[in-house]
């Protein structure tokens, strides 16, 4: 089971969130709606992130849904795309229990900048991301299933 769960200030991470529901068959929930999510579920989170502070909701959310041990896809926008900036919210998320197993990101837009993000060849992008993903939860799921069938 696939949850999307996302955080977007600007709608870029949104947009970017429902390619990847669409490429799911699941619906896209922003983070303050999305209650509990079943700890089975494999969590595809998005954020948009302009500054190092992960936003009071994505840690309640976080909270609420025991994210030690869990394993999430992640996925962000960035007007910039710094990748010093992307690394610390990973190590925020990291410190929360997150277990970031696949990751993606996109240019977001903001005024002026970037004024066409995201593009249709990075939705595109993001829907591969979640479709390769799957793939890749799935068959690693298999994989063990195997292995458990062969255990004695």
């Amino acid at each position: 089971m696939y949850e999307v769960i996302y955080h977007s200030r600007t709608g870029n991470t949104r947009k970017v969130a429902e390619a990847i529901a669409a490429e799911l068959k699941v619906t896209a929930q922003d983070i303050g709606t999305a209650g509990i999510v079943p700890q089975d579920a494999f969590i595809f989170l998005g954020l948009g992130y302009d500054r190092v502070a992960l936003p009071e909701i994505v840690t309640a959310f976080m909270k609420q849904n025991r994210f030690r041990g869990r394993k999430i896809a992640l996925f962000t926008t960035s007007v910039f795309g710094s990748m010093t900036e992307r690394k610390k919210i990973e190590q925020l998320l990291e410190a929360n229990g997150a277990i970031i197993v696949r990751n993606f990101k996109c240019y977001g837009r903001c005024w002026d900048i970037n004024k066409e993000n995201p593009t249709a060849l990075e939705l595109k992008k993001a829907r591969w991301f979640a479709r390769s993903s799957a793939i890749t939860l799935f068959s690693r799921q298999e994989e063990k299933a195997k292995e458990l069938a062969f255990v004695g």
